[in-house]
């Protein structure tokens, strides 16, 4: 009777089955194990760095110095262009604010600017970019936009031509100074001499002081207090005016800047973490060493934050790596003795083979035709199980079911290859 491969394979596979049933055991396990290794290593670890990054504290970008008006524009221009770089693409939330000179106050008002210790009583006017988005109104209303030579006819200021510029304070810089809306305020500026009338058209206090939203005041450089006192000076404020007022055109000069920056970080790729840091750190050196545009001082958190996640990842990552090679070694040993056994049990079977006849090819594809089915099934197997565990145990929200499968479908027939390469 002729010698075929073919009838033979489910009989030889039937005969030895607890060695075929633990090859795929095996297999089974090993591809699990390596599917949910590297889904957590490719899926699930970014959602666990996006969900850090989203709740980290401290990263905004606050920037301030001294400007004039022409400097906080390039400023301005400069930063957006460079931060689109440097954030690796990540969208980012940016504030200004452009402040005067110095003001001081022309006329006491009882009780109002009596600074405690020698301190002398200033102002600031300042220009807040969507202050009203952030802010409450509390009396009055917004100063609106700012238009030259409201000191005109029949205006208060039309004798002496001051200009007349519409503002809005904090509520508790309107209490210290004992204003309320429809009062007005002549302020000279300490550094030009020009005198400016400000009328407060209404009082207003922060929509959110604590939380995400908070870092917009950043821009605030007097505080939530109304009033600061540093070097011998107590500053109120800050009036806040229409941009307009400040700059070349208004009949406020610009003193200095201030700039909040903040990414939404969870946009960051995972890989892209320590190059961010990095150019972050560098932005900051360049910043307070610049030899074209005054120096400005950059305060945040963000390198450090960065430095910390990705060392954190990188553990992450080698403690996965290191378990999916003592998984695999484990798995590769174990299939071994199964082919030790399984080659053990059928020496004097394939020797009667040789004598009727058969070739080492022939021989080889019977094993194949075993091996092949069985570690594939097995493989598929402990892939599906192994992505379900990876989306079941990810601490950073399921994983999508396309992701994972991209993720742990090579490792699964990468296993199934070297199980039929072993059993071969």
């Amino acid at each position: 009777m002729a010698w075929t491969g073919e009838s033979m394979t489910l009989p030889r596979m039937n005969a030895h089955r607890l060695v075929i049933v633990a090859a795929a055991l095996t297999t089974l396990v090993a591809a699990a194990l390596g599917t949910t290794f590297a889904v957590f290593s490719g899926q699930a670890l970014p959602r666990a760095v996006r969900h850090t990054l989203a709740r980290a504290s401290g990263t905004t970008l606050d920037l301030s110095g001294a400007v004039n008006a022409a400097q906080a524009a390039q400023y301005t221009t400069l930063l957006r262009h460079r931060l689109a770089t440097d954030l690796a693409g990540a969208p980012f939330a940016f504030d200004q604010a452009r402040w005067s000179n110095p003001l001081g106050f022309t006329a006491a008002r009882p009780g109002a600017v009596t600074a405690s210790g020698g301190n002398v009583p200033i102002a600031e006017a300042a220009a807040l970019d969507d202050v009203a988005a952030h802010a409450v109104l509390t009396a009055g209303t917004w100063p609106g936009a700012y238009r030259a030579n409201q000191a005109g006819a029949g205006r208060p200021g039309a004798a002496t031509g001051i200009q007349l510029v519409p503002a809005a304070l904090p509520s508790v810089t309107a209490g210290l100074l004992h204003l309320r809306p429809g009062d007005s305020l002549t302020m000279r500026d300490r550094v030009t001499g020009q005198l400016t009338r400000f009328r407060i058209t209404g009082l207003y206090r922060a929509r959110q002081v604590t939380g995400p939203a908070a870092a917009y005041w950043a821009l605030n450089q007097i505080g939530f207090s109304g009033a600061s006192t540093q070097s011998g000076f107590t500053t109120y404020g800050p009036l806040t005016v229409d941009g307009a007022a400040l700059g070349p055109a208004g009949p406020l000069a610009v003193g200095s800047a201030t700039w909040v920056v903040q990414p939404e970080l969870a946009a960051i790729p995972a890989g892209q973490l320590g190059a961010v840091a990095a150019r972050v750190a560098a932005l900051r050196q360049e910043l307070e060493s610049s030899g074209t545009l005054p120096a400005l001082s950059l305060d945040t958190g963000l390198p450090a934050a960065l430095t910390g996640i990705q060392s954190d990842l990188r553990v992450a990552r080698s403690l996965l790596a290191i378990c999916a090679v003592l998984v695999a070694l484990l798995a590769a040993a174990a299939l071994l003795v199964v082919a030790r056994l399984l080659a053990g049990q059928r020496e004097g079977e394939s020797a009667m083979l040789v004598a009727r006849g058969a070739t080492r090819w022939q021989l080889a594809r019977l094993t194949l035709a075993e091996a092949v089915p069985v570690c594939t099934v097995a493989a598929l197997a402990g892939g599906s199980a192994g992505v379900a565990v990876a989306r079941v145990l990810t601490g950073a929200g399921p994983v999508p079911l396309a992701a994972a499968a991209a993720s742990g479908w090579p490792v699964a027939a990468a296993v199934a290859a070297v199980a039929v390469a072993i059993l071969l």
